[in-house]
């Protein structure tokens, strides 16, 4: 995405694993955890600071961190 129309046009990164992910993505989200379902990883913008936290369980995948990394480039691409 042109860096014209990111939500911070190049952003600082921070990458912030929690032994509670599951549940702090589920109070940023919304998203609730489900016996079947939960946010498995989250991303949020401080755009005052230029910055987007990438926040995930203590283990997780790169195509997780990924996922997020584009939110943090792209914003809220799949709502």
């Amino acid at each position: 995405m042109p860096t014209t129309q990111r939500t911070i046009a190049e952003p600082k990164i921070k990458f912030l694993p929690r032994h509670d992910g599951f549940e702090y993505c589920s109070r940023i989200t919304g998203v609730p955890i489900t016996p079947t379902s939960r946010p498995m990883a989250c991303a949020f913008w401080n755009v005052r600071r230029q910055e987007c936290t990438i926040v995930t369980p203590l283990s997780t995948g790169y195509n997780y961190l990924g996922h997020e990394l584009r939110h943090c480039f792209e914003g809220a691409f799949h709502d």
